[in-house]
């Protein structure tokens, strides 16, 4: 054999090599993608959870906009309760216990707001933050809806003689109705045991019974409480991401500045009022921190809360005194009826203005924004 064919044999079986070895090459590094790469897609789903933003859900748009200024972009954050509406009225949706459940977390008011935050931490999988516990909150102050008779409550102040005679007849005829008050102790058991059928029932009777509780909740209304919410957050957030926590301080930071800002903004837009324009007369007790800040009067309201009906004999003592003091603005909120407020405004000769109290809304977007827009709707 030539020499020239030995090495043309030679070159063939070197190709031939080199061909086999990139071959394994390329097969070992399959292998090591595959050892590298999660093993299922439930790996794949936990992996890309660890490094997304956390998922909050708060109660209320206000709660909601407050959460997110200091979350900013390391959280996704939803409201349970859609702009425009009320939580004192609003009913939770399957979905909404959903949400709550699969949270990272879920923030309330607490201080009995609303039967739905109730629903809201019962649902909760992941941390609860209540952020009116250690708030040094105060008691619903006595007010002209408070003075009239409980008995009244129903807005039946000229049937109340014939309420009491009915319940003389109810008393004796106690033993007649028995068998219907066992009935209904027996409905109500049931309806105790099937509690996750019926949440929303529940929480209707949990409104109507307790209203607010003693308490007043609507500490959104003084910017020393949202404060301190908003460091509340900002210590929930930093123990649920730690990597976060040079962010979301100051994130609080910066919005903690903005909010002393609007405070003296609002302190010297309300200063010059006269002592007719400093009453506030409103469809529900929400605004007695908001006056207490500004040095405002709550004249009364028309209820203590929304689910409630008005009292008669409360609203025409209230229309004497406003006739009295002759104030010229009385005020409705945007997400209740308006019609007792302008049927009192008819009768007094005062003219109707409309403040935010419980939610935002399209003119209202933000916190700021709403907070804003009360001063303006007082003082304007």
């Amino acid at each position: 054999m030539g020499l020239w064919h030995l090495k043309g044999l030679g070159l063939a079986l070197a190709g031939l090599l080199a061909g086999v070895a990139l071959i394994a090459a390329a097969c070992g590094g399959d292998e090591s993608d595959e050892a590298s790469a999660p093993t299922s897609a439930a790996t794949a789903t936990e992996a890309a959870a660890t490094d997304g933003p956390l998922s909050i859900v708060a109660s209320t748009t206000i709660i909601a906009d407050i959460v997110g200024q200091v979350a900013g972009d390391r959280a996704e954050v939803v409201s349970t309760v859609p702009s425009g509406a009320d939580p004192h009225t609003f009913t939770l949706a399957p979905s909404d216990i959903r949400r709550a459940t699969d949270a990272d977390l879920v923030v309330i008011v607490g201080a009995n707001l609303s039967a739905i935050e109730d629903d809201l931490a019962d649902s909760a999988s992941g941390s609860v933050l209540v952020l009116t516990e250690g708030m040094d909150l105060r008691p619903f102050p006595e007010g002209l809806a408070h003075e009239d008779d409980h008995g009244d409550e129903e807005g039946h102040g000229d049937e109340e003689a014939e309420d009491e005679d009915h319940h003389g007849d109810e008393e004796a005829e106690e033993g007649d109705h028995g068998d219907e008050e066992a009935e209904d102790e027996d409905h109500h058991g049931d309806e105790e045991g099937e509690e996750d059928d019926h949440g929303d029932e529940e929480g209707e009777d949990r409104g109507d019974e307790h209203g607010h509780g003693e308490f007043d909740p609507h500490f959104w209304m003084d910017i020393d409480f949202v404060i301190q919410a908003v460091e509340a957050i900002r210590d929930e957030l930093t123990h649920l991401d730690p990597d976060g926590a040079g962010y979301y301080r100051d994130q609080a930071a910066a919005y903690i500045e903005e909010l002393r800002e609007l405070d003296e903004e609002i302190a010297e837009m309300l200063s010059a009022l006269p002592e007719s324009r400093r009453y506030l007369v409103t469809f529900h007790d929400a605004f007695g921190y908001f006056a207490d800040r500004y040095g405002l009067t709550i004249l009364g309201f028309v209820v203590e809360g929304p689910e409630e009906e008005p009292s008669a004999s409360a609203i025409t003592e209230l229309v004497e005194s406003i006739r009295e003091l002759e104030i010229p603005f009385i005020f409705t909120e945007p997400q209740f009826s308006a019609r007792v407020i302008e049927q009192i405004a008819s009768d007094t000769g005062a003219s109707v203005r409309t403040i935010p109290s419980g939610a935002l809304g399209e003119d209202f977007p933000t916190y700021v924004e709403f907070l804003r827009a009360i001063a303006r709707g007082i003082a304007e």
